[in-house]
């Protein structure tokens, strides 16, 4: 990876996990922001792209407004690039470098803040030169409480190129950051394996159809159902270790969910409560049921221990 594109869609791919995006949901103005920060960050040099790409208009308007524009879109990026950080990785410390404080700089100078800019106790004002705007930039003329008049050139073409260098520099580095968390986290819980919840899950449901079918009613069906409910608490306790819940994958809290009703009514059935299950044909099905969910919550297991093993969390 490599590609200022490359690091913003595995940063997109990151968020969408659900593992990562359920701690990211749960402050809901700081998903929302991560969301417009993603998009600011990729709208903008969709726009830098454009720009360089694109005839400079000939109207004095049409190139002031272009100018002001692309400017404006530097320092928004910027100020995207700093809120995904704070939001995605807090640990993450990237300190704006002096180049992308240059172009800041430049921007708020010629068209934030030109009539009056205060920058360490000095006031200053500027103003662009006309005669000098081009797509490539411009000559801004300054002059400060201090320092009195001074002329600077301001080359926008070479800001952008120097911007989105720094741009791709910094989504690689919170890339390698969150990588390097995500392989820590895997490499923690990669041989304690969801599956192992459901080592006898299949026996209790021996014992229990043998009970059904059977020509008496023995006590093995009460311990399978009871088996059946311990092995769902030891799912959700082995999920939560991880910093989940079951609400994380959608699969999960369905597919548990639907345990709860046959479950509950099959082990009153099996203590001789009063249960919704009238008769033992009743309770077969209850009980087939109950199977496929747990053989969907099984195979989702195992898909997570598989991903789990995984070097790559991407």
């Amino acid at each position: 990876m490599q590609t200022f594109s490359e690091a913003s869609q595995w940063i997109r791919n990151y968020v969408n996990d659900p593992r990562h995006q359920q701690r990211l949901l749960s402050i809901q103005f700081s998903w929302y922001q991560l969301c417009s920060a993603m998009d600011v960050i990729d709208d903008v040099d969709m726009a830098l792209e454009a720009y360089l790409a694109a005839e400079f208009p000939s109207d004095i308007g049409e190139m002031y407004l272009w100018t002001y524009g692309v400017l404006q879109a530097l320092f928004v990026q910027q100020d995207a690039l700093r809120h995904l950080i704070d939001i995605i990785s807090p640990s993450v410390r990237v300190e704006l470098s002096d180049v992308l404080k240059e172009i800041r700089d430049l921007r708020s100078a010629s068209i934030g803040h030109p009539t009056e800019f205060k920058r360490k106790g000095e006031k200053s004002v500027h103003a662009i030169n006309r005669s000098t705007l081009a797509k490539n930039g411009f000559q801004m003329l300054s002059f400060g409480e201090k320092n009195g008049t001074s002329l600077k050139n301001v080359p926008v073409s070479a800001l952008i190129a120097n911007q989105r260098k720094e741009a791709t520099r910094i989504l690689l580095e919170v890339v390698k950051k969150l990588e390097e968390e995500d392989r820590m986290h895997r490499e923690h819980f990669r041989e304690t394996k969801l599956g192992q919840a459901f080592n006898q899950v299949l026996y209790a449901f021996e014992k229990i159809f043998e009970d059904l079918r059977g020509n008496r009613q023995t006590t093995m069906g009460a311990w399978g159902a009871n088996h059946l409910q311990c092995s769902l608490d030891q799912f959700e306790s082995l999920i939560k270790a991880r910093g989940m819940n079951l609400e994380t994958y959608d699969p999960i809290k369905y597919r548990y969910d639907e345990t709860k009703y046959p479950l509950g009514e099959l082990t009153k059935y099996f203590e001789s409560r009063e249960s919704d299950i009238l008769k033992r044909e009743t309770a077969v099905v209850f009980a087939e049921a109950l199977h496929g969910h747990f053989a969907e919550l099984m195979d989702i297991a195992g898909e997570i221990d598989q991903d789990y093993e995984s070097t790559q969390s991407q």
